[in-house]
């Protein structure tokens, strides 16, 4: 497992050091709000923040946020939130 090999052909796709999930999630925040705002300091202050805070965040676990999207998608609803009460989980 720790054969250059090995990592080279398990590590994710990145563009300009991200990881393509945190690419888009770059893209969304930023053209989102420039488009919400039609703010160009926002836009290139929410660029340069985005990116080095999810640079930083690719450098400890370039696969976290695919793990949170996983998660998110298989863990079903609890009944509450079908009856307009919204997600209430209890032990």
């Amino acid at each position: 497992m720790s054969h250059p090999c090995f990592q080279a052909l398990t590590r994710p796709v990145s563009i300009a050091g991200l990881p393509m999930s945190y690419v888009i999630i770059l893209f969304g925040v930023t053209f989102g709000g420039f488009i919400a705002t039609l703010s160009f300091t926002y836009f290139v202050v929410t660029g340069v923040v985005s990116y080095i805070g999810l640079r930083l965040l690719a450098n400890y676990d370039p696969r976290i946020a695919d793990v949170v999207f996983i998660t998110m998608i298989r863990t079903p609803l609890p009944p509450s939130w079908f009856k307009g009460e919204g997600i209430i989980y209890r032990a």
